[in-house]
């Protein structure tokens, strides 16, 4: 008897072996685990399990299909088949990883473990460290060492929380950084009303936090009154970016003498002692007029710590470049300047058809009238050994002083 294709079909599907087992979870709690030999019209499924059962499942009886592939199915039936031994876990693990069955074969390498306690391959395979007598994970090596995770890795405590401040802080910028954005839109506005508004809300600011939005914002601004405005709530906010953006104005040459003098006047308010040591290292610019803004400033500040840095100060030698002026008659050497910087000296310049580079010896005047109050008015003028003599003197008095005072 011919049988049909239809009906060779059926019988294929009645009798072939499972390709693929799939996990049938039941509505009614409980789960079959086989593969589809048959489904009907109407959704029913016949289904072999591993042992060779053969079950039927009215679709209105399933929750739902968990499908898997060849190799899940041949790891469900050799998982349910393997002893419950060291060597048979550890072949069953061996196997899933040549599977890229990771979950699957840690799950026997930690069933080694618990089967044998002194077995350190599984162990180390399970990614465990031993310290001292203890096996742990990595991430219980880093809480032993006092570790946290933050922000995607572990970080001593220290660095997470300064980093959760920097990311609280970030928000806090922006929000003011919008709202100060906001408000000075104000202050352009046509009504006078709207205008008074941006005014108040500025003046009213007194979150520190609010400072490095500030200061931003002034970056930007051309208004001088409006610039002049921000100045004065800037120097209301103690925070150390206030105070450090009112140091470098009163040392930047490029902004109007009469912001950089409020400023320092500013500065002179601050709530705290203000430190020298920006002041300090500016007498060491290549730029003269910074080098006498901060002569100007320390002497303002009155503190006697400055005494030798300033003496260091007094003469201070700075290059300049000078352009050709129309061609040139070879290389030579020539004394003179033209007219670079301000201040007596003197200099040479190596000249030829290109541009000059010239040094120019300078007597800062205002590094010097820093010294003079600073000195009780002592005055040694430029001489800078003069001053040092005195400043040596003066030390070993006051050491000898202290002693006798003890």
């Amino acid at each position: 008897m011919r049988l049909s294709i239809l009906a060779v079909g059926i019988l294929v599907a009645i009798w072939a072996p499972a390709v693929r087992a799939d996990l049938f979870e039941l509505k009614e709690g409980g789960e079959v685990d086989g593969a589809v030999v048959q489904r009907s019209e109407s959704g029913d499924y016949v289904v072999r399990t591993s042992d060779g059962a053969e079950i039927s499942l009215e679709r209105n009886s399933i929750q739902r299909i968990v499908q898997r592939d060849d190799a899940a199915a041949e790891y469900l039936r050799k998982s349910r088949s393997t002893p419950d031994t060291v060597e048979a876990h550890r072949e069953l693990a061996e196997w899933c990883r040549a599977r890229k069955m990771l979950t699957e074969a840690d799950h026997h390498l930690a069933r080694v473990a618990e089967l044998d306690p002194n077995d350190e391959d599984a162990r180390r395979s399970l990614g465990l460290r031993q310290v001292g007598n203890r096996w742990l994970t990595s991430d219980e090596v880093m809480i032993e060492r006092g570790m946290i995770f933050f922000d995607g890795k572990y970080r001593t405590k220290q660095d997470a929380a300064l980093r959760d401040r920097d990311k609280k802080q970030s928000t806090v910028n922006v929000d003011w950084l919008q709202q100060l954005k906001q408000w000075r839109g104000f202050l352009d506005n046509r009504r006078p009303e709207r205008v008074q508004e941006g005014q108040a809300h500025i003046l009213a600011i007194n979150d520190p936090q609010a400072a490095p939005s500030l200061i931003r914002v002034m970056e930007e601004e051309e208004d001088d009154a409006i610039f002049e405005f921000f100045l004065r709530v800037l120097a209301q906010l103690d925070h150390p970016a206030s105070l450090q953006q009112l140091v470098a104005y009163s040392l930047d040459p490029s902004v109007k003498s009469e912001y950089r003098a409020q400023a320092r006047d500013y500065l002179l308010r601050w709530p705290r002692p203000v430190p020298i040591i920006p002041y300090v290292n500016a007498l060491k610019s290549k730029d003269n007029d910074v080098v006498n803004l901060a002569g100007l400033a320390l002497g303002q500040l009155n503190d006697p710590a400055a005494i030798s840095p300033l003496i260091d100060a007094l003469v201070t030698t700075h290059k300049y470049i000078i352009p050709p002026a129309g061609g040139g008659n070879g290389d030579q050497i020539t004394a003179g300047f033209g007219t670079p910087g301000a201040g007596g000296g003197g200099g040479l310049s190596v000249g030829g058809k290109g541009a000059q580079v010239i040094s120019r010896d300078h007597t800062n005047e205002k590094v010097y009238q820093a010294l003079m109050k600073l000195s009780g008015k002592q005055n040694f003028e430029y001489d800078e050994a003069a001053w040092r003599a005195w400043y040596v003197d003066m030390q070993m008095r006051q050491t000898v002083n202290a002693r006798r005072d003890q």
